[in-house]
């Protein structure tokens, strides 16, 4: 093989691991998960499980693909219910309104098992664990 095919394969061989490194470290896989709720049009997308350590936060992404307003709060099924122990954001039933495009992180100071779910969408919950 030429110098030149070589240096083009070993150019190769770089970005593609690059490109493998940041995929992972962009989904969570190394360095840490990305503690990230995605907002779908009535559901959330993708994960709607996470687990992290208190004092960190969870960020709340809508990025508005198909429109619609969410307003989430703790509790299960469209219904607000206060969990102790809960962010500020989430201590009353007035909870946290997004719109499409809003994207709000939101520290979790207390250990506990946390219920977020959306009064307008009651299908849309997660669960948030903090350790």
């Amino acid at each position: 093989m030429s110098r030149k095919v070589v240096v083009s394969l070993v150019i190769v061989a770089v970005l593609v691991a690059l490109a493998v490194a940041g995929y992972a470290f962009y989904t969570g896989a190394i360095g840490g998960a990305r503690n990230t709720l995605t907002l779908g049009p009535s559901y959330f997308r993708g994960t709607t499980s996470l687990t992290i350590r208190a004092g960190q936060a969870v960020t709340f992404d809508d990025p508005g693909y198909l429109g619609g307003t969410h307003h989430l709060v703790t509790g299960m099924n469209g219904q607000f219910s206060a969990e102790a122990g809960a962010p500020s954001e989430f201590a009353t039933s007035a909870g946290i309104m997004f719109s499409p495009g809003d994207s709000k992180s939101i520290t979790f100071p207390t250990a506990g098992t946390y219920h977020i779910t959306c009064t307008i969408h009651p299908s849309m919950q997660a669960t948030i664990t903090v350790t």
